[in-house]
């Protein structure tokens, strides 16, 4: 008879079991998109499934089935909740951080009428990145020695992903006395990294840097001509992997007069490279130029075609090269220049930054610069 019984048990199971009526749920990540990882339960049945689709909960509702967060005391993380794929999927509003335990409850209790009686939890976490070397700053631009006094915007490019930390409290400008100069910089809570995250753009406050206006009439510029000024870079500054850069980083400059005129393209020399060849074409300026624009501002066009090619900045931000993917053929070329284009005091071409309007249309027509290829 035991036998018997032990028999019908099993035989019970195996029905429910085919029939989707018993549910083991099992708590996992998903790490099909690793851009956007999530928390998973599976081994729901399809009663179960069908009965989460059904229950229309709010988002607290939800938190309280499927809990994410940093610890058990912790609250529960934001994100979207949907069932799919034959299980119930948790994908957070922020990415997880690797290595960083997450505890995971799943309570079936929450939403009544679920075969799941039991309330399941697991710590979780994604795996560490392969240890690099530590971050450094790789270069700061104006790479010259010298600045306007009415400098506007600086780059700090990094050699890897930095984090997400505003850069303002990293970051200070250091007078000839040794002293932080005052105001300096613009306070942005907007983080104003490229996409990669590896340069950082460095505002002084437009404010001071713009005669007449009240910040300038008040303080004045924050750099004076004839005086250095040293640009300071914490090496506590936190790298993608929370890791302190690998040193401090300071870099002197000297200040020049203030730059007050427009672009003036006649100033600028065209050098055409030879037919037949993958030489360079240059391009040099009088002054230095705003480094990231020149390097997206520019492109070179036969007729209205662009041709492909590898842009350089060089001399200083003074000289802008393209080395073409097929060799030059004999023609008629043309440099075109996005008005967007500045140098580091915010000048554009026809307009310097002491004239320029809030409402200035930066959708005009581009600047063309005919060149013969022989």
């Amino acid at each position: 008879m035991a036998r018997i019984a032990r028999f019908s048990t099993a035989l019970c199971a195996a029905i429910l079991a085919a029939c989707g009526a018993v549910s083991t749920p099992e708590i996992a990540l998903d790490l099909a998109n690793p851009k956007q990882p999530s928390v998973i339960v599976r081994g729901l049945s399809r009663g179960d499934l069908g009965a989460l689709t059904r229950a229309e909960l709010t988002p607290e509702r939800w938190a309280s089935v499927l809990r994410v967060g940093v610890g058990a005391d912790a609250p529960p993380m934001a994100g979207a909740y949907a069932v799919r794929d034959g299980a119930l999927r948790f994908v957070p509003m922020f990415p997880l951080d690797p290595g960083r335990p997450y505890t995971v409850t799943f309570d079936p209790s929450a939403v009544p009428g679920l075969g799941a009686s039991e309330r399941v939890t697991a710590v979780l976490s994604l795996p560490m990145a392969p240890q690099t070397a530590p971050v450094s700053v790789a270069a700061v631009y104006p790479t010259g020695p010298t600045v306007p006094a009415n400098l506007l915007r600086m780059y700090v490019e990094f050699s890897g992903p930095m984090g997400t930390r505003p850069g303002q409290d990293y970051i200070k400008v250091i007078g000839a006395d040794g002293a932080e100069i005052p105001g300096a910089l613009l306070p942005l809570d907007t983080e104003l990294w490229n996409g990669e995250h590896t340069r950082f753009t460095v505002l002084f406050d437009p404010g001071r840097v713009k005669r007449g206006i009240l910040p300038n009439r008040a303080m004045g510029r924050p750099l004076e001509p004839g005086t250095t000024f040293t640009i300071a870079i914490a090496g506590t500054w936190p790298d993608a992997h929370s890791r302190p850069l690998a040193s401090e980083f300071r870099k002197t400059y000297r200040v020049g007069p203030a730059i007050e005129a427009p672009l003036a393209t006649p100033a600028w020399q065209t050098t055409p490279p030879p037919a037949g060849s993958r030489e360079p074409l240059r391009l040099t300026f009088p002054a230095a130029l705003d480094h990231g624009l020149l390097q997206r501002a520019l492109r070179v066009v036969r007729g209205n075609a662009a041709v492909a090619g590898v842009i350089t900045v060089a001399g200083g931000e003074t000289e802008w090269r393209f080395v073409p993917d097929a060799a030059w053929t004999a023609g008629d070329y043309a440099i075109e220049i996005l008005p967007v284009l500045e140098d580091p005091a915010g000048n554009r071409i026809g307009h310097a930054f002491e004239s320029v309007d809030p409402d200035d249309d930066t959708r005009a027509a581009p600047v063309r610069l005919p060149f013969t290829v022989r």
